[in-house]
């Protein structure tokens, strides 16, 4: 490893451990869970799925060394600002005016009413 990427990988591991990403999940998992859903006014997102891909799941997150929930909040956020990109840019293609302009507002799809835990 060169100097370069090592450094770039330190960058990376100082960002990822300044969020402190485990500390949600440690909360979550312990005596006090219900009370911190109630004081963060979380809310579950779940669904059923096939074996393989819980499996797949599981194996990608020890790969990379997080939480289920982590590399899940992870994916909706950015599958959410995908869609909305999407939708936007398809929509102003084909109308020529951004989505709502009609309607008296406007959709920014980097606008996302989440926090998302680093």
């Amino acid at each position: 490893m060169n100097i370069e990427t090592f450094a770039k990988m330190r960058a990376l591991q100082e960002v990822h451990t300044s969020g402190n990403p485990s500390l949600l999940d440690h909360f979550l998992s312990g005596d006090q869970a219900n009370e911190v859903r109630e004081t963060l006014k979380l809310k579950r997102i779940q669904f059923d799925t096939n074996p393989a891909l819980f499996e797949k799941l599981e194996d990608t997150c020890q790969l990379l060394d997080c939480s289920k929930r982590e590399f899940l909040e992870m994916a909706v956020v950015d599958a959410i600002k995908n869609a909305e990109r999407s939708f936007s840019e398809t929509y102003k293609a084909e109308t020529g005016e951004q989505y709502g302009t009609r309607m008296g507002f406007e959709m920014d799809p980097d606008a996302l009413p989440v926090e998302v835990t680093k």
